[in-house]
């Protein structure tokens, strides 16, 4: 009998755990059975296609023919998403200003238009993977391998304005030591590198990839100086669409299929 009294109270000890643990919980669980379902995903799962929006305005991102046909690196990376999700993809031309709210409203199911991510809209809308950087990057010659530590005691090629300029004006306020020669153009720039005028230039990934792929076939990206990701915007509670668009995203990555989509459009001329 003394056993059992004393087994009495670890009894109820762990009946009242239970009790409070139930109770401390279930606030997160009413939050979730209440969550607002994806309406994005169950309307591509009924229809079968993603609808994407775009602003068919940034060569080489996103175009429309005029047959109404869209092109692009953009469009490329959709179809390829959607495919390997079991979906189509279709597209619907909207002005940059728009990408969000057709989301919000259900016009569409996922924005893709060379959108940077937006730390600011995080939570009333939600972001993929990156399948793009667009940050500004270090261009020199192939036998350099000039980082961003080697610049005190070189001299740097910047488009006059640009980006890189601002960079640039940062660090020779942060180092002494680094010479900035300002161009009118990023080709300016680049032919600069080429004839060992500068060490180095500073240019945008985009402008970058593309005058390398064309051009500058002896130049290289040696250092990624800032991050700009591009990334598909899903409305805030788009979670199974944002998930299955990751992990399409992160497929395309692992088997080069997304490098050959970028590789192609960044030595596309037209």
């Amino acid at each position: 009998m003394k056993d059992e009294e004393r087994s009495l109270p670890y009894t109820h000890t762990v009946a009242l755990f239970i009790v409070f643990a139930v109770l401390w919980l279930l606030p997160d669980v009413a939050a979730y059975l209440e969550r607002e379902p994806d309406a994005a995903w169950a309307r591509v799962q009924a229809s079968g296609v993603i609808r994407f929006a775009t602003d068919a305005s940034y060569h080489p991102f996103e175009g429309v023919g005029s047959d109404g046909v869209f092109y692009g690196l953009d469009i490329d990376v959709a179809r390829e998403a959607a495919r390997r999700i079991g979906l189509g993809a279709e597209f619907v031309n909207i002005g940059i200003d728009g990408l969000y709210d057709v989301l919000r409203v259900g016009l569409a199911d996922a924005s893709i238009s060379a959108l940077p991510l937006d730390p600011a809209r995080l939570g009333r809308w939600a972001y993929s993977r990156s399948y793009f950087e667009a940050g500004l990057v270090l261009i020199t010659q192939e036998d350099r391998r000039l980082e961003i530590g080697g610049l005190p005691g070189s001299r740097v090629a910047v488009v006059f304005g640009s980006d890189g300029d601002a960079w640039l004006r940062e660090q020779q306020r942060r180092t002494s030591g680094i010479e900035a020669a300002r161009f009118d153009s990023a080709l300016a720039a680049l032919q600069a590198v080429v004839e060992e005028q500068v060490d180095a230039a500073v240019l945008d990934a985009v402008t970058a990839r593309q005058m390398l792929a064309q051009q500058f076939g002896d130049l290289h990206s040696a250092a990624q100086l800032t991050h700009e990701p591009y990334v598909i915007a899903v409305w805030g509670e788009s979670v199974e669409l944002r998930a299955a668009l990751d992990r399409a995203l992160e497929a395309m990555q692992a088997d080069g299929a997304l490098e050959r989509i970028v590789e192609e459009w960044m030595r596309n001329e037209e």
